[in-house]
């Protein structure tokens, strides 16, 4: 009987729950230290989905009870401010990570939320009047696919006054733009006389090439108001052509995109084939460098146009077929793999900015359906890399990881992606100069071949500075720690050939498992 009792008693405690955790502290505005209430708070795990939430009240004081044990980000959010993690040195950093194990309680957090900058202003014509309609674009430089350009960031249509208006700011340099819209997507000149001016698409405060625009700089809370954009007017001209290899008597739309500003302008100049020959004319054109696109079902094609003082005629786009692109994905020494789509996914892009990726509603998984003849990059990514590493990526005899992929013609491309389980790991602490652990660090991983831009890796350093890499691809890198620095600074080589003396070389074998602590330096990255 007595044996019984003491094996319920083991059951009993194996069934017994962990205890529950809890989470409290205080939020006030990172400039004046000032309490806010009315924050809106959520505890999100790393490895769920249940969301714990709560809202600070008046005295900036909020409480999270019965928290399962396991690992958090506490984001918070409230009108006039960022929405932040807890920890991270910028607002759109990915913050540390807070690890509660069972019945641990955190208290006296605080909570540093910071306010938003505005920018503002007035769009007008040539002759001074309030533009409404304008189609306003905010842009600031980016780091993204191995280059560093100015790039859309968000955009606002004028309302009938002629304003603009863009709220919940980070701190940073940014260029706003103005261009002129139309409420009809596909809208063709059909003037008994072409324009002989039109106004073009103007940078603040009031010039054509991105290379004399002017950023504006705020700080957190700052409105810059009255930056007003006087719209630029030209002479402008027609270009004519023919799209070449048009299928039967249908009409294709073509796009012209500005070639030496292609991330900052939303809205392109438009016109449609007009006959079964696909000649086609597009008006107002004002001098400069253009890149022309036609796209279809299944068909592509594209030019380059450069307008100058006179009408450009008998351009030529030639239609060629998109091809269908599958990935099959392995594991190393097996003959399949399961994953689901949250588990691994895919982007194809030729520009960083657009693309093919894994999300598109109605796609085949890992097929890609029409993809137009170009050069593309792609990047796998999910939480299955966290066990697994991209071993390689291969398209007939071309490694698609080292030198992209080129894509020809209409015939099916097949990709063989194998992943690795042989990854190795790598851990350790970020310090301060004091060596004090650094909460919130960016560490980066950067393989020696500085072209694998598939083999960068970064993560940020927990609240005791601790951070991890899992799933190394083996080989030889150089390790990176930062206290703050703008995102994906390290995609810029000068940037990184700055930093090189205060990295750490390190070779990394097939799982292989290594501890490196680090000091974390200060420098922004900013250019």
């Amino acid at each position: 009987m007595l044996n019984v009792l003491i094996v319920a008693l083991l059951l009993a405690q194996q069934e017994k729950p962990p205890d529950k955790c809890a989470l409290s502290g205080t939020v006030v505005d990172s400039v004046t230290g000032v309490p806010l209430g009315k924050v809106d708070l959520q505890l999100e795990p790393t490895d769920r989905n249940d969301v714990a939430v709560t809202k600070s009240d008046a005295q900036g004081h909020f409480s999270l009870v019965d928290v399962t044990p396991g690992s958090y980000h506490l984001r918070a959010e409230r009108s006039g401010y960022l929405k932040s993690t807890y920890g991270a040195r910028r607002a759109e950093g990915s913050g540390p990570m807070l690890r509660l194990d069972a019945g641990q309680k955190i208290d006296q957090l605080t909570f540093k939320l910071v306010p938003s900058a505005v920018i503002a202003g007035t769009v007008r014509d040539a002759d001074g009047e309030p533009m409404e309609g304008a189609h306003v674009v905010l842009s600031r430089f980016s780091y993204e696919y191995g280059s560093y350009r100015i790039e859309g960031y968000d955009s606002v249509d004028t309302n009938d006054r002629g304003e603009y208006r863009f709220a919940r700011l980070a701190s940073g340099k940014y260029y706003v733009g103005a261009e002129p819209s139309s409420d009809v997507f596909s809208a063709v000149d059909h003037s008994v006389a072409p324009p002989t001016e039109v106004s073009v698409a103007t940078l603040y405060p009031g010039v054509t090439n991105a290379a004399a625009a002017v950023p504006i700089e705020v700080t957190p809370g700052r409105h810059a108001e009255n930056m007003d954009i006087k719209m630029v007017r030209t002479r402008a001209f027609r270009v004519s052509g023919r799209v070449v290899n048009l299928p039967g008597s249908a009409r294709m739309t073509l796009a012209l995109r500005d070639a030496k500003n292609p991330g900052i302008w939303d809205l392109p100049l438009r016109t449609s084939t007009q006959n079964a020959d696909g000649d086609f004319e597009l008006r107002g054109v004002p001098p400069g460098a253009w890149e022309l696109k036609v796209s279809g079902k299944s068909l592509h094609g594209r030019a380059s146009v450069v307008v100058g003082e006179a009408d450009v005629d008998g351009v030529r786009v030639e239609l060629t077929a998109g091809a269908d692109l599958k990935l099959r994905v392995t594991e190393e020494g097996s003959d399949k793999a399961s994953f689901t789509d949250s588990e691994l996914g895919y982007f194809l892009t030729s520009n960083g900015r657009e693309g093919f990726g894994s999300w598109e509603p109605g796609g085949e998984r890992f097929t890609i359906r029409n993809v137009p003849p170009d050069h593309y990059v792609l990047k796998l990514e999910g939480t299955e890399l966290r066990k697994f590493y991209v071993k390689s990526v291969i398209a007939g005899s071309n490694d698609i990881l080292a030198d992209g992929l080129t894509i020809a013609g209409g015939d099916p491309v097949m990709v063989g992606v194998v992943l690795g389980a042989d990854g190795g790991f790598l851990q350790g602490v970020v310090r301060d100069k004091d060596g004090q652990p650094v909460a919130g660090a960016t560490v980066l991983l950067a393989p020696d071949q500085r072209m694998r831009a598939d083999r960068y890796v970064d993560t940020t350093s927990d609240v005791n500075g601790h951070y991890e890499f899992p799933a190394i691809s083996p080989g030889g890198y150089r390790l990176f720690g930062w206290g703050d620095v703008e995102p994906k600074a390290w995609n810029d080589p000068e940037f990184l050939k700055g930093c090189e003396d205060l990295s750490q070389a390190l070779t990394i074998g097939s799982g292989e498992r290594k501890t490196a602590d680090l000091r974390a330096v200060d420098r922004s990255g900013a250019k």
